[in-house]
C-alpha cells in the first residue's frame, strides 16, 4: 500500500506536461487514440470521448506516468526470459511498431478497427511467442468500441482470450492492462464484480493506481449502485488521491440509474464547489442521463445551456446521445437530436460508427432513420447521377443477419430518395461475399420481382463454396433456386461449380436429372467434355465424341481443356483418334467439308500452349503422335505449317519440324526455306581430316588447331580439351590461346591455369593476346586467386601487353564485379598492382570499386572515406555522387555535413555546391536544390551539367532533367541551348514529340536561338510521328552524303566525282546512311568494302549491326556480324547492339536464344537495356514460363540499379504466367501477400505498386474467369485489410478500356477506392498527355461525382479538348464551371482561349496576358506552398 501512495502522490504533484514526456515512449502518440474515438455504450467509463494529458485539470488521464514504475516494475521479473530472447523481441518491437501504425491509420481515418484486423495481428503475436507488455495492451484496448461490427458480448470474449493466452506466453501485466481491461469491460457493458477484479489484481500482486479506482466508480454508477462507488470514492480521499472531472461525470450516471435525477443535477454544483468547472463531458453525462429517461425537455434546456458557456458539444456528443435515447427505446426524439448536428470535419465517420453499433445492437430503423441525414448523400453530379453512399449499412446489415423484407425497405427508400443507384444488387453481393444463400436467393426472387436482371454468374459464389466443400447437396439447392428464378446454368457454371462437386459424371447426370436439369444441351455437354479433358480422361472425351447421341458442340468451347488434357496425357492413340474425329466429324466445327483448318489450327494451338522445356521433354510422345495422324492421313496447310515449324524452331527442336512435314499437304507446294535445316558438318569433316592426315603421317597442326577453334566456336569445351589431350604433342600456341578463353568463359580456373602453365613450358616468350590475358584475370579474380592475378598483372608489363582504354574499362568491370561480391582485399590489391606497374592511370572510374564494396555492404561512413583516401592518393573521387545522395537519402546530415567541408577544401566551394545541388536532384529534393543552384555568384559549368543530364537521359529521369533545365534558366553563363538539347534527346528516346513539341514552345518563350543539330533533332521527332515541323531544318553532311550513294555511277564516272575508297570513307557512308535509315543500302556498301579487303571501325559494324536489328533485319546482321568478328579479333557487339539482338530473338518467339543471349551479356559483363530486359520477361509471361522469369530475375540483380529496372516487372509478368497456365490460384497466391499487411511480401521490405498490367492483360485476353478472381482478391485486399492498391487498378482499367458499368460496380463494393486521390489524380494526369482521351476523365468524374480535386480534374479536361480541337466541349465545360461557381485557374483560360481564338470565335473573358510557361509556374508554386491536411 506504500508503494500505492508513493506513486499516487508522484501523480498528484507531478507536473501534467512531465507525465505527457514521461509517457510518450509508452501510451504516447497513436496508442492513445485506440479505444477512445466511438461509442462505449450506456456506460461513461471513463473519459468516452478523449484521452488527453494536458495542462490544467485532468479530465481523463490514462493510468500512465506513475504507472510506467509499476510497469518497469513488474516486467524485471521476466528479465531473464528477456535477455535470452533479445533477438526475438527485437523482431517483436517492430510488429509491434507496425501494428500500432496500422490501427492507428484505421482510427484516423474510419474511427474503428475490424476484427480481422485485431485477429491477424494477435495470431502474429502468438506465433512469435514473446508478446511484450505494450502488445498486449494494444490488443486489449482494440476490444472495445472500436470494434462496432461485433457485438458486446463478442467483444468481451476476445477480450479475454487474448488476456489469458497472452498470459500463457509469459506476457506480464501491470495496472494500466488491469485499467485496460476495466475500459473494455465499461464500454461493452459487462457485468462484473469490482470487488473480485480488485481481489485478482492483489492475487498478481499489481497494485490499483487511480485510474482504476475511477474506473470502478464507472462500473458501479453504471449499475446505479452509488453506496459502491462512494466506498471506493472515500478511499480515494482518504489516500489523498484527486478526484477529476471524470469521477464527478461518473457521479451523474450513477445518481440518474439510480432514480435520483435531484442528486445527478447537483452534482454541477458540488464540483464547482471543489473547484472543478464543468466541461463538455460533465454535460454529456448529464445529457445522457436525460436521453435514457426520455427528458427531452431537459436535453433542450441543458443544451441551450451548454451553448452560453465555454463548453461546447461537438457532433460525436450528441451522436452519443442519440445512441442513449435508441437504446433507451426514445426512437421519436432523435430527429430532433440529429437536427442540431453541425455536420463537423469527421461527422461521416463518426456517424456511420454510430450506425454500425445501432445496426448491432438491433436498431437499425434508428441507424436508417440517422442514414438519411447524412448530408453528402444529396446528388451533387451535373449529368444526374447519384452516388451510392449507405453501402456501409447494407452490408452490415446483411452480416448481421437483418430480415429480407427489411432489406428490402431499406434498399426501396434508399433508391426512391435518390440515395443509390443500385441498392438491391449491392445488397445481393454483400449476401453473396459472406456467403449467406438463404439471404441471397431470397434478395434475387425481390430483384426478380422489381424487374432487375438475375443473371449466372450471381450463383457463382455460393456454388464455389458447396464446391470447396464437395457438399453435393448444397450444389442440388443452388440448382432449385436458380430454376425458381428461370436462371439457366451455362458452360462455366456447370464447368468450374457443378460437376467438381460430384465424384462422378454419372453420380452428376443422376442428381442434375433428378433436379429437372436438362443434360442434352451443347452447354452441358461442352461441359462435360471440359471437365473430363482438364482432368486427363482422354478416353471418357474420345467416348462422348464418338457417341451419336452427342450434340454438335462447337470446337472452341472446349479447346482450351483439350489442349491441357492432351499436355497431361501420355496415351498417343486415344489423342490421334480424338483429333481424327475433330477432323472428320462436321458436329465438332462450322468449317467446310474437307477443310483441315480446324486440326492445323488445334495443332499450332497444342504446340503454342506449350514451353519450350515442355516440348523438348515431351518431344518423343509428339514425334508419335504426328506419325499418328499421318497414318489417319490428316493433313495440314502450309501456313500452319510454318507457324509450328516457327515455334518448334524457336524451342530448339527442329528434328521435330521433319515429323510435323509429313503432314503437309501432298498437293501443296513448300519452298526450299520451308524445308528443315541439316545440321552443321565442319566438326565431323575436320575430325575425318585430321584423322586422315595422321593416317597419313603429315603435319596435323594446322588442322588441329582450326578443329579446336570450331569446337570452341561451338562452346563445347569437354570435346575441346579430349582433342587437346588426344594430340597434345601437336599443339600450337593458337589452340593453346583458344582454349584458355573457353576455359575462362566457362568458368573452369583450374583448367584454365593448368594450360598456361603448359603453353609456358613449350614457349615461355610467347604472349597472349591481351583479351586472353583479361579473361585469365576476371576467372582467377573471381575465385579469389591473388597471387595468381598478380602474376598475370606482372607478366603483361613484362612482355609489354598494350593496354588500351577499352581494356581499362574490361579492368573496370573485373574490379567492379569482386566489389560486388564484397571482396575488398581482392579489389585493392589488384588496383594497387594496376597502378603500380603502370597497365592503368587511376581514374574515378577505375577507383570507383574501393567505394562500392562499401555501399553494397550499407557501410556509408566508410564508403565516404574510401572515396576520401582516393582523392588523398590519386587526386580521384569516385561515386561521390552516389555516396552524396545515400546519404541525403539517409538525413545523415553530420557525414553530409563532412563531405561538403572535404571537397569544399580539395576541389573548392563551387565544385561542393553542384555536388550537393546534383545530389538533391537526384532525390527529389528539388526545393533545396533550387537553393543550391540560386547561390549568389554561382556560375555554369557545362561538363558537370553535361554529365548530370546524360544521367537522366540513361535513367530515363524526364522530371528529374526537367526541372534542372528549368531552375538553370536564370544561372550564369548558362548555355539554354545545350540544356534544351538534352531534354529533346530525352524526348527522343521516348518518341513523346508532344513534350518535345512543348520544349520548343518553351525555348520561344526564353527566346533562345537552337542550333542546328538542336533543330535537326527537334524535326527528326516530329517527322517521324506524322507532326508539321514549324520551321525550316537545315541540311546535314550525312544528307548530302546520301545524295552521293543514289548519284554513285549515274552522272558522273570521273574519279574526282566518285568517294574515295579508303576504310575511313567506307564507314563514314556507312555511318551516314544508317542515322538516315538505309540500312539496306548500308549493308550493299559494306558488302563492296568487303569485297575489296577493307578493314573499318568497330563503330561501323556495331551501327549498321542496330540499324538493321531495328528493321528486323536479323539475318544481315549476323552476317555483319561474322564480317567484323573476322576483320577486328575480340569484336565484340556493344551493349545497345546485343540488346537490339536480345529484342529481335523476343520478337521471334525464340526465347530460349535470348535467354543465353541475355546470360551472355552478363558474363561478359554488358549491360542490357531496359527495354530488352523488359520485352524478355514480358514474352515470358505471355508463355506461362514461370521458372525463367526467375532466372532471369537472379540474372538481374547482378547489376544493381543500373538499368532502373522495377522489381514490379517480375512481380506482374510472374503472376501473368501463372494466369496464362490457367493456374489463376496461384497468381492471387503471388500477388496478395505483397500487398497484405504482416505477411512474409510485406515483411520482406518490398515495395510493391501497381498491379495494372496484369489487370491489363486479363481484360485485354478476356479471361473473365481469371477476372473474377483478381477481382476478388482486389476486393478482399480493401475490404479486409483497407489495402485499396489493387482494388484502385482494376478500377481504372476498367475506365480504360470503356468498362463503365464494371467500374461503377466495384466503386460500390470497394467505396474506399474513390477516396485514393494520389491515384486518381495522377490517373488523370497521365491521360491528359495523349489525345482523345477526354471520355475517360469524364467517365471518372461521372463516377466520382464528389471527386475531391475537382478543380484540378476540370483544368486537365480542358486540356485534354484542347489537344483534341474540341471547342464545343471545351466551351460546355467552361459553362459548367460557372454553373458550379468554380474559378478557373489562369492556364485552363489560357487554353479556352487560345481554343476559341483558332476557331475565330470570340473570347468571352480577358484573356491572361502571359505565356502558358508562366502560369504553369505559378500553379506549380501555389501548389507546392500548400498546407498538406495533415497541417
Amino acid at each position: 500500500m506504500a508503494a500505492l501512495l508513493r506513486s499516487a502522490r508522484l501523480l498528484k504533484f507531478s507536473s501534467p506536461f512531465l507525465l505527457q514526456v514521461v509517457d510518450a515512449t509508452v501510451f504516447g502518440g497513436p496508442l492513445c487514440r485506440l479505444g477512445t474515438r466511438t461509442f462505449s455504450g450506456r456506460g461513461i467509463g471513463g473519459c468516452p470521448g478523449r484521452v488527453l494529458i494536458g495542462t490544467g485539470i485532468n479530465r481523463c488521464v490514462s493510468g500512465s506516468g506513475g504507472v510506467r514504475l509499476l510497469t518497469i516494475a513488474a516486467q524485471e521479473k521476466g528479465a531473464s526470459r528477456d535477455e535470452s530472447s533479445s533477438a526475438v523481441r527485437s523482431r517483436q518491437a517492430e510488429q509491434f511498431d507496425w501494428a500500432l501504425n496500422k490501427l492507428d491509420s484505421s482510427v484516423r481515418r474510419t474511427g474503428r478497427i475490424t476484427k480481422t484486423q485485431l485477429l491477424k495481428i494477435f495470431h502474429d503475436m502468438c506465433r512469435t511467442g514473446y508478446p511484450s507488455g505494450n502488445q498486449a495492451l494494444l490488443l486489449l484496448r482494440s476490444c472495445g468500441s472500436l470494434l462496432p461490427e461485433i457485438h458486446l458480448s463478442e467483444r468481451t470474449e476476445l477480450a479475454h482470450r487474448i488476456w489469458g493466452k497472452l498470459l500463457e506466453l509469459g506476457a506480464v501485466y501491470d495496472a494500466s492492462h488491469y485499467n485496460a481491461l476495466l475500459k473494455v469491460y465499461l464500454q461493452n457493458e459487462f457485468k462484473f464484480s469490482p470487488t473480485e477484479f480488485l481481489a485478482k489484481m492483489e492475487t498478481a500482486n499489481v497494485q490499483p493506481n487511480r485510474v482504476t479506482y475511477q474506473r470502478l466508480i464507472a462500473a458501479y454508477c453504471n449499475e446505479g449502485d452509488i453506496d459502491g462507488a462512494s466506498k471506493i470514492l472515500g478511499f480515494m480521499k482518504s489516500k489523498d488521491l484527486p478526484i477529476t472531472e471524470a469521477v464527478f461525470n461518473s457521479l451523474v450516471t450513477g445518481h440518474a440509474r439510480a432514480g435520483d435525477m435531484e442528486s445527478a443535477e447537483n452534482i454541477l454544483t458540488v464540483m464547482k464547489g471543489a473547484g472543478i468547472e464543468a466541461g463538455p463531458d460533465t454535460y454529456l453525462a448529464l445529457l445522457n442521463a436525460y436521453a435514457e429517461k426520455g427528458d427531452i425537455d431537459n436535453i433542450k434546456q441543458t443544451l441551450e445551456k451548454v451553448e452560453k458557456t465555454d463548453a461546447s458539444l461537438m457532433d460525436r456528443d450528441l451522436m452519443q446521445i442519440v445512441f442513449s435515447l435508441a437504446k433507451s427505446g426514445h426512437h421519436q426524439y432523435v430527429q430532433e437530436i440529429a437536427e442540431r448536428m453541425r455536420h463537423d470535419r469527421g461527422y461521416i465517420p463518426d456517424a456511420m460508427n454510430l450506425c454500425l453499433s445501432l445496426i448491432t445492437q438491433g436498431l437499425e430503423d434508428t441507424a436508417f432513420q440517422l442514414l438519411k441525414t447524412f448530408p453528402t448523400l444529396q446528388p451533387e453530379s451535373q449529368n444526374g447521377d447519384t452516388p451510392d453512399l449507405g453501402n456501409f449499412f447494407l452490408r452490415h446489415c446483411v452480416n448481421m443477419d437483418k430480415p429480407v423484407e427489411k432489406l428490402k425497405r431499406f434498399c426501396r427508400e434508399l433508391q426512391e430518395g435518390g440515395l443509390h443507384v443500385s441498392a438491391l444488387p449491392f445488397t445481393l453481393y454483400c449476401a453473396l461475399d459472406a456467403k449467406k444463400t438463404a439471404t441471397a436467393v431470397e434478395l434475387m426472387k425481390v430483384m426478380k420481382e422489381e424487374g432487375l436482371p438475375v443473371r449466372t454468374h450471381y450463383f457463382w459464389p455460393l456454388l464455389a463454396q458447396h464446391q470447396k466443400e464437395k457438399n453435393s447437396q448444397g450444389t442440388m439447392e443452388v440448382l432449385k433456386a436458380m430454376q425458381e428464378l428461370g436462371v439457366e446454368p451455362d458452360v462455366d457454371t456447370y464447368t468450374n461449380y457443378v460437376l467438381t462437386s460430384f465424384d462422378s459424371l454419372e453420380i452428376a447426370h443422376t442428381k442434375l436429372r433428378e433436379t429437372g436439369c436438362s443434360v442434352e444441351t451443347e452447354g452441358f455437354a461442352a461441359s462435360e467434355l471440359r471437365s473430363e479433358a482438364v482432368n486427363g480422361r482422354l478416353e471418357s472425351v474420345l467416348a462422348m465424341l464418338s457417341s451419336p447421341t452427342m450434340p454438335a458442340v462447337e470446337l472452341s468451347t472446349f479447346r482450351g481443356s483439350l489442349i491441357l488434357g492432351f499436355k497431361r496425357s501420355q496415351d498417343v492413340d486415344t489423342m490421334a483418334k480424338i483429333t481424327e474425329l475433330l477432323h472428320r466429324d462436321r458436329r465438332f466445327s462450322t468449317a467446310p467439308a474437307g477443310s483441315t483448318e480446324v486440326v492445323g489450327y488445334f495443332l499450332y494451338n497444342l504446340i503454342d500452349s506449350m514451353s519450350d522445356s515442355e516440348v523438348q521433354a515431351r518431344e518423343e510422345t509428339l514425334r508419335q503422335y504426328f506419325h499418328q495422324l499421318k497414318k489417319m492421313n490428316i493433313v495440314i496447310s502450309p501456313n500452319i505449317y510454318r507457324g509450328i515449324r516457327n515455334l518448334l524452331d524457336s524451342y530448339h527442336v527442329p528434328e521435330l519440324i521433319k515429323d510435323v512435314i509429313v503432314l503437309v499437304d501432298e498437293n501443296a507446294k513448300l519452298s526450299a526455306s520451308d524445308l528443315p535445316k541439316g545440321s552443321e558438318v565442319k566438326v565431323s569433316a575436320l575430325e575425318s581430316k585430321l584423322a586422315e592426315l595422321k593416317t597419313e603421317n603429315k603435319p596435323i597442326g594446322e588442322t588441329l588447331k582450326q578443329l579446336i577453334l570450331a569446337l570452341c566456336a561451338e562452346e563445347n569445351m569437354p570435346k575441346a580439351l579430349e582433342v587437346k589431350v588426344q594430340h597434345e604433342a601437336d599443339m600450337v600456341i593458337g589452340g593453346y590461346a583458344a582454349l584458355i578463353n573457353l576455359c575462362c568463359r566457362h568458368d573452369n580456373v583450374e583448367e584454365a591455369l593448368n594450360l598456361k602453365q603448359e603453353l609456358d613450358r613449350k614457349d615461355s616468350s610467347m604472349v597472349l593476346d591481351v583479351n586472353k590475358y583479361l579473361g585469365l584475370v576476371k576467372v582467377l579474380a573471381k575465385h579469389s586467386k591473388i597471387e595468381d592475378v598478380l602474376g598475370i598483372l606482372k607478366e603483361m608489363k613484362e612482355k609489354g601487353v598494350a593496354v588500351r582504354d577499352a581494356n581499362v574499362t574490361s579492368f573496370f568491370h573485373i574490379l567492379n564485379a569482386s566489389a560486388m561480391r564484397a571482396e575488398e582485399e581482392v579489389v585493392r590489391s589488384i588496383l594497387d598492382a594496376l597502378f603500380t606497374l603502370g597497365l592503368a592511370k587511376p581514374s574515378a572510374n577505375l577507383c570507383s570499386p574501393l567505394v562500392t564494396v562499401h555501399l553494397e555492404k550499407g557501410d556509408l561512413p566508410t564508403a565516404l572515406e574510401a572515396s576520401m583516401d582516393c582523392q588523398r592518393k590519386y587526386s580521384q573521387m569516385p561515386r561521390l555522387h552516389d555516396v552524396l545522395c545515400k546519404l541525403v537519402e539517409n538525413g545523415e546530415t553530420e557525414l553530409l555535413q563532412k563531405a561538403m567541408d572535404f571537397v569544399s577544401q580539395e576541389r573548392g566551394e563551387m565544385t561542393m555546391l553542384y555536388d550537393l545541388f546534383f545530389a538533391f536532384m537526384h532525390t527529389g529534393k528539388y526545393k533545396e536544390a533550387r537553393k543550391i543552384i540560386e547561390t549568389p555568384g554561382l556560375r555554369s559549368r557545362p561538363g558537370r551539367l553535361q554529365w548530370f543530364s546524360e544521367k537522366c537521359i540513361a535513367a530515363n529521369q524526364v522530371e528529374t532533367l526537367e526541372n534542372m533545365v528549368e531552375m538553370t534558366r536564370k544561372l550564369f553563363e548558362c548555355d539554354r541551348d545545350e540544356m534544351y538539347y538534352y531534354l529533346i534527346r530525352l524526348c527522343k528516346e521516348n518518341n513523346d514529340w508532344k513534350k518535345a513539341e512543348a520544349t520548343w514552345m518553351k525555348m520561344q518563350e526564353e527566346n533562345i536561338i537552337p542550333r542546328e543539330r538542336t533543330l535537326r533533332l527537334l524535326a527528326d521527332i516530329l517527322k517521324s510521328n506524322g507532326q508539321e515541323v514549324p520551321f525550316e531544318v537545315p541540311e546535314a553532311w550525312f544528307e548530302e552524303a546520301a545524295e552521293m550513294e543514289k548519284t554513285k555511277g549515274k552522272a558522273s564516272s570521273t574519279p574526282a566525282s566518285l568517294p574515295a575508297d579508303s576504310p575511313v570513307d567506307y564507314q563514314r557512308r556507312i555511318m551516314a546512311l544508317c542515322k538516315k535509315n538505309m540500312s539496306g543500302e548500308a549493308y550493299r556498301i559494306l558488302s563492296d568494302a568487303e569485297s575489296k579487303g577493307l578493314a573499318l571501325h568497330s563503330a561501323a559494324y556495331n551501327s549498321l549491326i542496330k540499324s538493321l536489328l531495328a528493321e528486323g533485319n536479323l539475318e544481315d546482321a549476323m552476317k555483319v556480324k561474322d564480317i567484323a568478328g573476322s576483320r577486328i579479333p575480340g569484336f565484340t557487339l556493344s551493349d545497345t547492339a546485343s540488346s537490339l539482338l536480345l529484342i529481335t530473338q523476343v520478337r521471334r518467339d525464340n526465347l530460349k536464344g535470348a535467354l543465353s543471349m541475355l546470360k551472355g551479356m552478363l558474363q561478359a559483363d554488358q549491360v542490357p537495356t531496359q527495354l530488352a530486359v523488359t520485352r524478355l520477361v514480358q514474352a515470358l509471361g505471355m508463355k506461362g514460363d514461370v521458372e525463367s522469369i526467375q532466372a532471369v530475375e537472379s540474372m538481374i540483380k547482378s547489376l544493381g540499379q543500373s538499368i532502373n529496372l522495377s522489381r514490379m516487372l517480375f512481380i506482374n509478368n510472374t503472376a501473368v504466367a501463372h494466369i496464362k497456365n490457367n493456374d489463376v490460384d496461384s497468381a492471387v497466391q503471388f500477388i496478395e501477400p505483397l500487398f497484405t499487411p504482416g505477411s512474409e511480401g510485406q515483411s520482406s521490405g518490398l515495395q510493391v505498386s501497381s498491379v495494372s498490367f496484369v489487370f491489363r492483360k486479363v481484360i485485354e485476353e478476356r479471361l473473365e474467369p481469371a477476372l473474377d478472381k483478381l477481382s476478388a482478391m482486389a476486393e478482399r485486399l480493401a475490404n479486409h485489410f483497407a489495402v485499396y492498391r489493387p482494388a484502385t487498378d482494376l478500377f481504372l482499367q476498367f475506365l480504360d478500356t470503356g468498362r463503365t458499368e464494371d467500374a461503377k460496380f466495384l466503386l460500390q463494393r470497394c467505396a474506399g477506392v474513390g477516396e485514393q486521390k494520389e491515384i486518381l489524380v495522377a490517373y488523370i494526369t497521365r491521360a491528359a498527355q495523349k489525345p482523345g482521351q477526354a471520355p475517360k476523365i469524364k467517365a471518372l468524374l461521372d463516377i466520382l461525382p464528389d471527386f475531391p480535386e475537382k478543380e484540378m480534374a476540370y483544368a486537365y479536361l480542358m486540356k485534354c479538348y484542347g489537344l483534341d480541337n474540341d471547342i464545343a466541349a471545351a466551351k460546355a465545360l467552361y459553362q459548367q464551371m460557372q454553373e458550379e461557381h468554380m474559378q478557373p485557374d489562369e492556364l485552363c483560360l489560357k487554353r479556352l482561349a487560345l481554343l476559341l481564338k483558332s476557331a475565330g470565335e470570340p473570347v468571352p473573358f480577358t484573356e491572361p496576358p502571359e505565356s502558358f510557361r508562366f502560369y504553369a509556374d505559378k500553379l506549380r508554386r501555389g501548389s507546392s506552398n500548400q498546407p498538406s491536411e495533415d497541417d
